[in-house]
């Protein structure tokens, strides 16, 4: 395998310690990931002209510049990068500005490596759960196993798309929109809107891809689409839940107390049991049936 096929992580920032731990961190929980380390913004591009890299761990405040001004520009080339930040700063300050330019994490230093390391075997995981394949017009489709359709939703909006996807499954077939990176529309063949796009985000498995359309599709989803699919998590998060709770039943242990002679006779006004160690019931001799 080349070093531009294997899983790649970038790790710019200017204090060596931090670099250090990070990518001794990563190693060991991905022996097969390459990491790579920079101090500077001219280093990073340097490795960006060589190397793939998939996954980029940024601090903002570099000697020649700033991790944000390097992500505005990593964005035009490559819009599906994961990015995580981190600063020795307040990140209040920064936050809407990551933000708006597709960073998954925000932390302020010191850092956590283990949340750093779950973040980047997240996304090395759903990236070998599936197929990508690009077309000759450009458009790609993906093929999901266990993957929802979550991540590509996602990618589309931080890259401010204009498009839509179609989302076939063995749940059925749907359709989100995108107008400069907001979800406009969505449906499938049993709803609309919102509906519709939380009923696309629980399938499992199947076939995305893009598609064009003839017509300017209606704008049934007015959120702003972070808040769309926060609020779709919550709720699907919460039914799950729910659905296992109810599933869960503690059966009510059966009677072993062996039959005696003197087995106590449980009298009422329709009918009268005696226990008996084998999980029969036989009829009071007092008291005959109805």
């Amino acid at each position: 395998m080349s070093k531009t096929e294997k899983f790649c992580v970038l790790v710019l920032d200017d204090d060596i310690c931090l670099t250090t731990i990070v990518m001794k961190a990563i190693r060991m929980d991905l022996p097969e990931a390459e990491v790579l380390t920079a101090r500077s913004v001219a280093e990073a591009r340097l490795l960006l002209s060589e190397f793939k890299i998939q996954f980029f761990i940024l601090d903002v405040n570099l000697p020649d510049g700033t991790g944000i001004h390097f992500l505005a520009n990593l964005r035009k080339r490559f819009p599906d990068a994961r990015v995580m930040m981190v600063t020795a700063s307040s990140p209040a300050k920064h936050e809407q500005a990551t933000r708006d330019l597709g960073v998954l994490l925000f932390r302020q230093k010191p850092v956590d490596t283990k949340e750093i390391v779950k973040l980047v075997r997240s996304h090395y995981e759903s990236m070998g759960h599936g197929t990508t394949l690009l077309h000759a017009d450009g458009k790609f489709a993906v093929s999901l196993t266990c993957l929802s359709a979550l991540d590509i939703i996602q990618l589309k909006c931080v890259s401010n798309a204009t498009l839509a996807l179609q989302v076939a499954s063995a749940s059925g077939i749907g359709r989100i929109c995108f107008e400069d990176g907001q979800i406009v529309h969505a449906e499938t063949p049993t709803s609309r809107g919102e509906a519709a796009f939380e009923e696309i985000l629980r399938w499992k498995g199947g076939r995305i891809k893009e598609v064009t359309t003839a017509y300017k599709p209606p704008h049934t989803i007015t959120m702003d689409w972070q808040g769309l699919l926060l609020n779709a998590c919550q709720r699907i998060d919460e039914n799950s839940r729910d659905e296992a709770s109810a599933c869960i039943s503690t059966p009510s242990a059966p009677d072993l107390t062996p039959a005696t002679d003197n087995a106590e006779t449980i009298v009422d006004d329709d009918f009268v049991v005696v226990a008996t160690y084998n999980g029969k019931y036989s009829l009071s001799a007092d008291k005959s049936p109805a």
